[in-house]
């Protein structure tokens, strides 16, 4: 494209029209560059974006990394340590239009379920500014299995580098963010 513009730019050595024409080939080219890079994240729609990096504000234990939360096995998971302003990043290769946010609860039984309630989850535009997705906080239900505490957040296409989950608590021992999977799916 650069080489393109180059020799056009070099080639205007005349009149207005041939300028004109040149003017109307970049516009052309600019349209061409455009469609590839709408072509190029046309069809994602669905599609898992995959993690080049999690991370998360602490971790209880070695085996409760926040890697876990993306491993794909829903047998472990990741676990920060007690604490207040807990969050969660998944960050990918490039920026991506966020769809949906597949989390499974990180505890699936009747006595701690209740811990992911009130988890916000927004795109993260860039290293400053967040969007939230939709409901803007996961309402934690009763039941307990994999399937009774899997929870689908609609991000609404939004253009993003990644995701954060984030549980700010205000009693006085704080809580912790625990996660048996995140997936994130193209809008």
């Amino acid at each position: 494209y650069q080489r393109r513009v180059r020799e056009a730019v070099v080639s205007t050595q005349s009149t207005g029209d041939e300028m004109a024409d040149l003017k109307d080939q970049v516009a052309d080219l600019k349209d061409q560059v455009a469609d590839l890079k709408e072509t190029k994240t046309a069809g994602r729609s669905g599609e898992l974006i995959p993690a080049v990096r999690v991370e998360q504000k602490s971790t209880s234990r070695a085996d409760c990394s926040a890697d876990k939360a993306v491993d794909g096995n829903v047998h472990t998971q990741s676990h920060t340590a007690i604490g207040r302003n807990l969050w969660f990043r998944y960050h990918f290769a490039s920026a991506e239009r966020v769809g949906t946010v597949k989390i499974v609860n990180g505890k699936i039984d009747a006595v701690y379920y209740a811990r992911l309630n009130g988890v916000r989850v927004v795109v993260m535009v860039n290293n400053v500014h967040r969007v939230p997705c939709q409901p803007n906080s996961v309402a934690v239900r009763e039941g307990t299995g994999i399937q009774a505490q899997t929870y689908i957040v609609n991000c609404g296409g939004v253009r993003g580098v990644g995701v954060e989950l984030n549980l700010d608590t205000t009693t006085a021992l704080g809580a912790y963010l625990e996660l048996r999977e995140i997936e994130v799916y193209a809008a």
